[in-house]
């Protein structure tokens, strides 16, 4: 059967094409010149550069973006992460494409993007974009889909993907109560624009995603990527230790009936944590703050989506 190659679109589009070799699975040599021969199946014209160190997705971002039309991140969250940083900085913004190859993938599993490399470039050619929220930290950071602190941040993305894939939604469960001896309350003062929040805390995530950690979930019908808000999930400390696989349960299936948990929308988070506590965006260590002051950046970025 012939393929009918989408050139409307994508001819004479500029690619800046960057693969992280160390994410996850990994993207063998084969599969790289294979994804370089689609791309001019379809009609563009890319230069392939592979990154060699942390950040240095965002340095080659910086240095080359304006120049394409698009910059084609291929990695996990981590290289999408340091791809709309540098994106964010730029006077003319590149959109973004993203071909997901680490373990975790919240945000292309959120898109339904394409693994396969055939049906991400037909995709790309159909150059069909959505303006996407993304967030920053104290006004320094730049994340896409998470900023979260507390006990279930480590666990999301300590657990091996191959132990999520075999026992699915329960691994999670399974990790977080092998770890309730580390888990500790966090007294924190958490300011919306509609509320205040004091308590002790386990787990607090500030999201745009369907999915955080591989398991955890979000309701659909709740969560807008593009509507300028966020999702802010907050988990206070049981009196009773035994309530956690329960409260698990709870974000694992999106069952919110809870006293321990809520759930609810914000444009602007500022957190105040009596004695700090270590964050991560988007799965990668971000600091430790007392305070953080997390903000939804509307509009963001653009992204090629099915």
């Amino acid at each position: 059967m012939s393929v009918k190659y989408e050139t409307a679109y994508s001819a004479g589009k500029r690619v800046l094409l960057i693969v992280n070799p160390k994410a996850g699975h990994g993207i063998a040599e084969p599969r790289v010149k294979y994804l370089e021969h689609m791309l001019k199946k379809y009609g563009f014209s890319h230069d392939l550069y592979y990154t060699q160190y942390a950040k240095h997705t965002t340095q080659l971002t910086l240095e080359h973006g304006e120049e394409y039309d698009i910059v084609l991140c291929c990695g996990g969250d981590g290289t999408l992460n340091e791809t709309v940083e540098a994106v964010m900085q730029l006077k003319k913004k590149p959109t973004v494409g993203y071909l997901a190859t680490g373990t975790t993938n919240d945000f292309a599993r959120t898109l339904r993007l394409p693994r396969a490399i055939g049906p991400a470039v037909r995709m790309m050619a159909n150059g069909k974009t959505q303006c996407m929220d993304c967030g920053s930290i104290n006004g320094a950071l730049d994340f896409v889909y998470v900023a979260s602190f507390g006990a279930f941040t480590r666990v999301s993305y300590t657990t091996p993907q191959r132990i999520k894939n075999f026992f699915g939604k329960s691994a999670y469960l399974f990790d977080g109560i092998k770890s309730l001896k580390e888990i500790r309350p966090y007294h924190a003062r958490i300011v919306t624009e509609d509320t205040v929040y004091e308590d002790d805390f386990i787990f607090v995530s500030v999201t745009n995603s369907l999915s955080v950690g591989g398991v955890m979930n979000l309701p659909s019908d709740l969560v807008n990527l593009s509507d300028g808000r966020f999702e802010l999930l907050m988990i206070k400390n049981p009196v009773d230790m035994l309530e956690i696989p329960e409260m698990i349960h709870g974000c694992v299936d999106f069952h919110y009936e809870n006293d321990n948990i809520i759930l609810t929308q914000a444009s602007h988070v500022k957190i105040e944590i009596e004695n700090g506590a270590p964050f991560t965006a988007d799965g990668e260590y971000a600091g430790t703050y007392k305070t953080a002051e997390i903000v939804n950046i509307n509009p963001g970025y653009e992204i090629l989506v099915p």
